[in-house]
């Protein structure tokens, strides 16, 4: 029962609550994290010699107002309309080190696949622009 109490004070004490930001500041993040993803779609393409590949963006879905930040991950698709393959990809939307990896590469690792759908809290707010 102190426990229980002790939790209560801490999160009287420090705000417990989810701080919330605005449609417009949730926007602006997607935003960002299209366009991060997106150039590191684009160099992951090239440097894969994948030029015959469109890419079909689904973004970072975890983006809201109660996660702006997100998980940190956005799915693309390579999609190839001469022979109807698809390239499933992880890309992040904050590093150009992790850049995009294969879905089938990023399910193996442990680390990156957990975050994934989850909102990351060490991700920075407001997201960086990815320099690539």
């Amino acid at each position: 029962m102190n426990k229980i109490i002790a939790v209560f004070l801490v999160c009287g004490a420090f705000s417990c609550k989810k701080e919330k930001v605005s449609f417009d500041t949730a926007e602006e993040s997607r935003k960002i994290a299209r366009e991060n993803s997106s150039s590191l779609a684009k160099s992951f393409r090239a440097e894969s010699h994948l030029e015959d590949y469109d890419l079909m963006f689904r973004g970072d879905s975890t983006i809201s107002v109660e996660c702006p930040q997100g998980d940190g991950w956005a799915s693309i698709d390579l999609v190839n309309h001469k022979t109807n393959e698809i390239i499933k990809l992880k890309c992040s939307t904050v590093s150009a080190g992790m850049g995009c990896m294969t879905d089938a590469d990023f399910k193996q690792r442990g680390n990156y696949a957990n975050q994934d759908g989850s909102c990351n809290k060490d991700i920075p707010f407001p997201l960086p622009k990815v320099v690539n």
